[in-house]
């Protein structure tokens, strides 16, 4: 296909604060085999205070733009309102991209007009034991599902205006909530591995990836309903329900050994449900037995920090409750 022939593509890239990875990033964007006068580059800062905007500014061909004080989602859907392209693609600053991820994924979505696709995140070199067993790759296998990642998405600009955009009230999960927006309009949602995209900006210790999953289960209960039909959701729930149980059993015991038995099988089988759930998805299965332990160690984390967030945003809406009782008096 001739170059004028080709569509032309919008890459959004929402930054807060971004100075660490932001470099890698442009740096591989610069490298596209993608005609440049077929693609932009928009980069929308959501009030950055580090060096973040300094580093764009070293790149004429990235268009910065600046939408303070929202949330991630609206900080997407602005960006998509500046572009100009057809094709909007999605990319997190803390993401790097091969060679040739923009035509490969533009001649996909060409084949697939009616499509979304998404891509994976891949492990950086040398990361840490978190990384290695929190990111698993599928070896090239294309996944049809309605799981996506914020940090890698094509999508042709009308269908993404056309169902509302990313939900702009979200602190975290836009991404997964506009897949099953998709779905529900019967939109085909892939993913391809071979889009994927090298995710730099994992935690690497455990503190900080319980932290990044207690931010991202923290709208759980400003979405219910909705969020009862989340999976991850109604499994945390059980987890939460195992653990509660368990603390009680252990403080009123014997009274209480057949609530001991059941939490006890809660708090183990839900990590071991999301393990063999992201084993199977993935594809690996030469993996020792070190290998399936310290995946399950990853899913009890995981789920540690979504059970926090939920308890944070039960606190949160308990304390809303409250002051707004305060103000009508």
């Amino acid at each position: 296909m001739s170059d004028e022939l080709l569509p032309y593509v919008s890459i959004v890239i929402p930054v807060f604060n971004e100075e660490r990875y932001l470099l890698s990033c442009l740096t591989s964007l610069m490298l596209l085999s993608y005609p440049k006068d077929r693609h932009e580059i928009l980069l929308i800062d959501n009030g950055s205070t580090d060096r973040t905007l300094e580093i764009a500014r070293r790149f004429s061909e990235v268009s910065i733009h600046v939408k303070e004080d929202v949330k991630v989602g609206a900080v997407r859907n602005y960006g998509v309102q500046k572009a100009k392209g057809s094709v909007v693609v999605f990319l997190d600053s803390d993401c790097v991209v091969c060679q040739d991820w923009l035509t490969d994924g533009v001649g996909k979505l060409t084949a697939n007009p009616d499509s979304v696709i998404g891509g994976q995140y891949l492990l950086r070199d040398n990361p840490s034991w978190l990384e290695k067993y929190w990111i698993l790759t599928s070896r090239g296998r294309t996944i049809t599902e309605i799981s996506l990642v914020g940090g890698c998405i094509f999508t042709p600009k009308e269908i993404f205006q056309n169902i509302g955009g990313f939900d702009e009230y979200l602190n975290a999960g836009e991404d997964s909530d506009l897949a099953v927006r998709l779905k529900k309009e019967h939109i085909n949602v892939e993913i391809d591995p071979s889009l994927s995209v090298v995710h730099l900006g994992n935690p690497s210790n455990v503190m900080p990836f319980i932290g990044r999953q207690l931010w991202h289960s923290s709208d759980y209960i400003n979405g219910l309903p909705h969020s009862l039909r989340d999976k991850t959701f109604l499994l945390t729930l059980a987890f939460m329900a195992g653990m509660t149980g368990l603390l009680g059993s252990l403080i009123f015991l014997p009274a209480a050994k057949s609530t001991l038995i059941i939490s006890a099988f809660l708090v183990f089988a839900c990590p071991g449900v999301l393990s063999v759930k992201r084993i199977r998805r993935s594809g690996v299965n030469d993996k020792r037995l070190f290998d399936y332990v310290s995946i399950y160690l990853v899913d009890w984390l995981y789920l540690i920090g979504r059970t926090l967030g939920v308890l944070s945003g039960i606190k949160n809406r308990l304390s809303f409750r409250s002051n707004a009782k305060v103000r009508r008096r």
